[in-house]
């Protein structure tokens, strides 16, 4: 027992710390050329003048920064963060490197919740109700779309890589349907929800970013507290159970945490695919497959690219703003088609 336990506990055991650090390093760069980045370019040795010694030479730089930028920014963190997390916990559950909250219809669940929140109590103004009722309802949906997908593909004991795939399309043109009839015939003002639904952070205010600051730490705590059952259940359910893994309450615990996050994370930025698929897969290729350090790392990543993606749309095609969505589908497709292939190999 203690032999199978040291296997699955201590992958790597020490292993990767040096790629995190790493990982850390290419963070901090790509968060002053981000920072950097924009209509207005503010110098990169202003910008560690103001965090070192909190200095602007130029007042409406310190403007720009404080309250669009670094809102949108963190905002754009935090919510990286949080994607990649939930797919590294999706994709530690169910074994499978193509499961991710968009892949699986989490994330069309939580928009119907959250545009159907918006057409009952309506778009204009932020009432009493949309604030309590919003999380609430992309939560509930969100959570009938993971549950639905994985007892649609599930087989027996297994659940197929093609058939899970099958299952979140299915969701993710069931539920997109209805969010389309919704705003058509409920909410009506189709251009602003169609920008949303492809993803936005241009909506970033502080009480968004200290909000889904709590619940990026909280998932990083979660995973790290979790990993050696993560590690446990990665090698097979057979496995886990044999070192007192109780695997059915994990995978309930997982579903609806991993919902939970996703669904909180669309209600503030809309739909975004793809960062849950491809951060957790390149977190365990550079740092090894033990979640205590490809949590953190998958958490980096995914700020890392969720970020660059939103300085790339708000600053390539000015005076335009490219959805969030589309720039990190573009990205993200070619690398889930390689996975694809790869898998079925």
């Amino acid at each position: 027992m203690t032999n199978r336990k040291t296997r699955f506990f201590g992958l790597r055991k020490g292993g990767g710390l040096v790629a995190l650090l790493l990982v850390i390093c290419i963070f901090i760069l790509f968060l002053f050329i981000n920072l950097s980045i924009g209509t207005i370019k503010i110098p990169i040795p202003e910008l560690i003048r103001f965090f070192t010694f909190n200095e602007l030479e130029d007042p409406i730089n310190r403007t720009i920064l404080m309250d669009i930028r670094l809102p949108r920014i963190l905002l754009g963190i935090f919510s990286g963060a949080i994607l990649a997390i939930a797919g590294n916990l999706f994709q530690a559950l169910l074994r499978n490197p193509l499961a991710d909250p968009y892949i699986l219809g989490v994330s069309s669940g939580a928009a119907f919740g959250t545009v159907l929140t918006i057409a009952l109590f309506g778009a204009g103004g932020v009432l009493p109700a949309i604030f309590y009722n919003l999380p609430i309802m992309a939560f509930a949906f969100a959570l009938i779309v993971a549950f639905g997908t994985y007892f649609i593909a599930k087989k027996g004991g297994k659940i197929p890589v093609v058939d899970l795939i099958l299952s979140g399309v299915i969701m993710n043109f069931l539920f997109n349907a209805g969010t389309t009839f919704i705003i058509v015939y409920g909410w009506r003002n189709v251009q602003q929800a169609s920008f949303w639904l492809m993803g936005s952070l241009s909506g970033a205010v502080w009480e968004k970013v200290y909000s889904m600051g709590i619940v990026a730490v909280a998932g990083v705590v979660m995973g790290m507290v979790l990993s050696n059952s993560l590690n446990a259940i990665s090698m097979g359910e057979e496995e886990a159970m044999n070192v007192g893994v109780n695997v059915e309450k994990l995978k309930i615990f997982i579903f609806i945490a991993g919902t939970l996050m996703t669904a909180y994370t669309v209600t503030a930025t809309g739909i975004v695919g793809f960062v849950g698929l491809i951060m957790p897969h390149t977190a365990r290729l550079l740092v090894g497959p033990n979640h205590k350090v490809s949590v953190p790392a998958s958490a980096i990543l995914g700020a890392v690219f969720l970020t660059t993606c939103d300085t790339i749309a708000r600053s390539a095609f000015q005076p335009s703003e490219m959805p969030l969505g589309t720039i990190t589908a573009l990205i993200g497709a070619p690398v889930f088609i390689f996975l694809l292939r790869k898998s079925r190999k």
